[in-house]
């Protein structure tokens, strides 16, 4: 049984242990409809045991997925929400929604899937229960797992999950802060959940799902993630520092060769980190995040090498060297920037992937979203407009495909005004090897400077880049997208 627990818990003494009178209720009432056996955390596991407490955590994930069943508890469903889901599942399947997802209309497959906005999503998604960061785990471990209301309503999460998908992409590039009662930064999370039902999900898919959700302990936001990304050789231990916990986190991943979490290191606060973090992701700033970017940065297989360390502390990170830094700019403003890198001259889909290949998604991958073709130049030019002041950002231009519907292509202008929020108020800095370019904010680094792969790359071979001080050789000063140059070679791993 997956629930959230009551903020104020009442305890009482149950079969020699003290459980919470929530748990108690739910095993009641639950009991009456299935001949089954429930587990449930507060009554199964002993709450007074801290060492069996923590045995029991650990084995979380295969309690959830070896159970006949999962039932999430979701007061806010009801016959109306069951039928809604319904009736938005079966719209998902019509002609009329794969012709807008053909075109990459955002706002028709949103009016599909949801139904005009429909109160009763807005209520469905306004439960606690989408909050929590155990939850997740819970929800997605089991193919047979369904959410269910205060009078038995049943819904299969499959089916919720499936018509989160349009909600997402609307929520993400729409002007609008919230969408249906929830944060684009919320839909981000729920969307994500659906990549967990696979057998393996990579540690930056899970990131961005639970690193968006809230827990009491901020342990738990580690360890809610061992399951759903086959981590559970870590042993949860509540005593060990938070920084610590997040770094023997993404360690544990970088040793069985899942890499993606550094899709979420170019968010680390460099210069307020404390030693061994200057790329450890924390939940923090990926919850400050409004949305993922479309693109899926996958892991590169490294060889086996020898590890050498810069400290007692600290995270292990295959890189590869692209040759000393040969060039750099001032820093500047983005629209300074923009114009440095024309006269260099990059073309715009190379200018683009610099800029906001990491915040909103790479223009390859925007042009498959949008049913496009070669629409950098486009999504470049409207950028810009937005940044200089000569567009708005208003919903007339923003949201051109819902005035258009069914015509492929012109849902880029969303992305466009989603790139025009990325940089403000920073000031940038071009950075030249001879294996290619790279553009990040400016930072504290000094002195000659290097620019190495990471092992994370586009599924077009698009890679990451990290940008390291010879005088700290051991800290990371910045990550940005790199624009390789044609024929040039890099260093061993």
């Amino acid at each position: 049984i997956s629930y959230v627990w009551d903020t104020r818990p009442s305890f009482k003494e149950w079969e020699g242990r003290r459980v919470t009178e929530q748990a108690l209720h739910i095993a009641d009432r639950l009991s009456k409809r299935t001949s089954y056996a429930l587990w449930i955390d507060a009554i199964c596991i002993d709450q007074d045991n801290e060492p069996a407490k923590m045995v029991e955590l650990a084995k979380m994930a295969d309690i959830y997925r070896g159970a006949t069943a999962v039932l999430c508890i979701v007061p806010e469903i009801d016959q109306t929400t069951s039928r809604v889901v319904e009736y938005g599942t079966g719209m998902m399947n019509l002609d009329g929604f794969r012709a807008l997802e053909y075109a990459g209309d955002t706002h028709g497959m949103y009016m599909f899937a949801s139904q005009g906005s429909n109160k009763a999503l807005h209520e469905l998604f306004s439960s606690r229960w989408w909050t929590r960061a155990w939850t997740f785990q819970e929800a997605v471990l089991n193919r047979v797992t369904f959410l269910v209301g205060e009078k038995e309503e049943t819904i299969p999460i499959s089916d919720v999950l499936k018509i989160s998908h349009p909600i997402s992409r609307r929520a993400a590039t729409q002007k609008k802060d919230n969408l249906l009662g929830q944060l684009s930064s919320f839909w981000d999370s729920v969307h994500s959940m659906s990549d967990a039902m696979k057998v393996y999900m990579p540690l930056g898919t899970a990131i961005s799902s639970v690193w968006r959700r809230q827990s009491t302990v901020t342990h738990d936001m580690a360890y809610s993630l061992l399951g759903v990304c086959r981590l559970e050789t870590i042993t949860p231990d509540y005593r060990l520092p938070v920084e610590k916990v997040f770094a023997d986190l993404v360690e544990k991943a970088s040793s069985k060769g899942d890499f993606s979490w550094l899709r979420w290191s170019h968010l680390v606060d460099r210069d307020a980190t404390c030693e061994g973090m200057s790329m450890v992701p924390i939940p923090a700033t990926v919850l400050a995040t409004p949305a993922s970017a479309i693109t899926e940065w996958r892991s590169v297989e490294v060889p086996q090498m020898s590890v050498v360390r810069g400290g007692a502390v600290g995270v292990c990170i295959p890189h590869r060297s692209t040759g000393v830094v040969r060039w750099q700019s001032q820093p500047e403003d983005i629209k300074k920037i923009i114009n440095m890198l024309q006269k260099l001259p990059y073309g715009p889909e190379d200018i683009w992937n610099l800029l906001f290949g990491l915040h909103v998604g790479l223009a390859c991958d925007i042009d498959r979203a949008v049913g496009g073709s070669g629409l950098a130049q486009a999504l470049l030019h409207l950028a810009t407009g937005y940044i200089n002041g000569t567009f708005r950002l208003d919903d007339s231009v923003d949201d051109l495909v819902g005035d258009m519907p069914y015509t492929r292509g012109y849902g880029f202008t969303a992305y466009a005004s989603m790139a025009a929020k990325v940089w403000r108020n920073t000031q940038l800095v071009v950075m030249r090897s001879q294996g290619g370019t790279t553009v990040v904010p400016i930072h504290s680094g000094t002195g000659q400077a290097r620019l190495h792969r990471l092992p994370v790359e586009s599924y077009k071979g698009t890679c990451l880049c990290l940008v390291v001080h010879d005088s700290t050789k051991f800290r990371a000063s910045a990550i940005g997208v790199m624009v390789e140059n044609d024929h040039a070679g890099s260093g061993s791993w």
